[in-house]
């Protein structure tokens, strides 16, 4: 793989060929250095399979104006925007422009870099995979009815919103990043094909989802801007956060400082849901996400429950969740309160600040066994200080533990601030 690194820092292009040595095997790195000008008409941008473009290229070049300029050039290789602000706007515009990835250099990994180069290289073997398919008549044929058929199941969401891009896939639903037609506003938005849903009650989660949250306003918590059920769909449009989540912050090692400012977030949104009577069930580091400015935020409420009112559309021993940060009772399919997420911010919290998840084994089973079973895992001893904290959080017993968010919280400012 070759890839082409535009960005006015020389040290930051130094950077990045030691990081995408770490991390790709066999990659050759090439600099182009911003301030000899834009490439000319005859630069062969095929010879590179990948493009890290800089959003700022010094105090005049904009680096979406070059993307702009040479996208439809020949061989022009799928691109990855860096960028050092957190602006969801230059994150939009990358995407409508062309780019395949869009980064932080505040987020920049090994591992971070690697997942991104990976996933704009699938990206544009997608493409062109489809492109292909389509120069024999029988491909073009599959090809339009493909497109024909993803035209019909969102005709109905069109007139609210334009589709931007396909950024992810469950089970039953797709994740587009859009625009709302009505004030350009970008959202994610999460569809539901109610044709394709012969179960109801995975309609009934779907819309249960929204309506959790839809009117809570907090800091803390995803912005539901809109939801609601069409003809053929049922769809959520909510915040979009372009700088990810915190599980790729945790590839990296994290000072005590830092983990307790996230964990005040976290924690803070945990208080927010919990007063409306709502129980997450599903927090782990993939469903904490970073908005521009860097504020976090709790999302997916994809399994989450009310506690008084409403209905629980799961049953006594089912087991829904992930297991690295279940509670023992919701490995066991037992019923869950407010004490069952504080639990999986415990895990949480040990994780942040060791790097390591407190319970880990060969299967899914074996880890909630340890969730169950296994000792309350001690810190390192420069962290033993902040042991109290873990084990009123992992206590096996919900009345051991933090009863309230509230609880939680104050422990963990008086940690962040230096007096535990």
């Amino acid at each position: 793989m070759k890839i082409l690194v535009i960005d006015d820092s020389p040290d930051f292009r130094s950077l990045l060929r030691v990081q995408i040595g770490r991390c790709l095997d066999g990659a050759e790195v090439e600099e182009y250095d911003p301030a000899r000008g834009k490439p000319g008409a005859a630069f062969d941008w095929s010879a590179y399979d990948i493009l890290l473009l800089d959003y700022k290229l010094g105090p005049s070049e904009d680096g979406l104006e070059w993307l702009r300029g040479f996208r439809r050039a020949p061989g022009f290789p799928p691109t990855i925007i860096l960028t050092a602000e957190g602006d969801e706007y230059v994150a939009v515009k990358a995407v409508k422009l062309g780019a395949a990835e869009y980064i932080n250099k505040k987020d920049l990994t090994p591992n971070r870099l690697r997942e991104v180069v990976l996933a704009a290289a699938a990206y544009t073997e997608e493409k062109q995979a489809a492109q292909q398919a389509s120069m024999t008549q029988a491909g073009a044929l599959v090809h339009r009815i493909k497109l024909e058929r993803q035209q019909a199941q969102r005709d109905d969401l069109e007139q609210g919103y334009r589709f931007v891009r396909q950024i992810g896939q469950g089970a039953m639903s797709q994740v587009f990043l859009a625009e709302r037609n009505a004030d350009g506003l970008s959202v994610v938005l999460k569809v539901l094909d109610l044709t394709a849903v012969s179960n109801a009650t995975l309609v009934e989660r779907f819309v249960q989802e929204a309506q959790l949250i839809a009117g809570l306003n907090s800091p803390f918590v995803v912005r539901i801007h809109e939801h609601g059920l069409t003809q053929r769909f049922g769809f959520i449009a909510m915040e979009f956060f372009p700088r990810g989540d915190l599980k790729q912050r945790m590839e990296r090692r994290l000072t005590p400082d830092v983990a307790f400012a996230y964990m005040s977030y976290i924690v803070h949104g945990l208080e927010a849901i919990h007063a409306i009577g709502v129980v997450h069930r599903d927090l782990k580091p993939a469903n904490i996400m970073f908005r521009g400015d860097d504020t976090m935020a709790l999302a997916d409420f994809g399994i989450s429950k009310k506690i008084q009112g409403g209905t629980d559309l799961t049953t006594i021993g089912q087991v829904l969740g992930t297991p690295h940060y279940m509670s023992p009772e919701q490995g066991e399919g037992r019923p869950v309160d407010y004490r069952s997420d504080l639990y999986s911010a415990g895990v949480i919290l040990y994780e942040l600040l060791t790097g390591q998840k407190p319970y880990t084994a060969n299967t899914p089973a074996a880890v909630i066994y340890q969730h169950v079973h296994g000792e309350i895992p001690r810190l390192p001893l420069p962290l033993a200080r902040y042991q109290s904290i873990v084990d009123r959080t992992l206590a096996k017993d919900p009345p051991h533990r933090y009863q309230t968010a509230r609880a939680m919280i104050v422990d963990l400012e008086s940690a962040e601030q230096g007096r535990f």
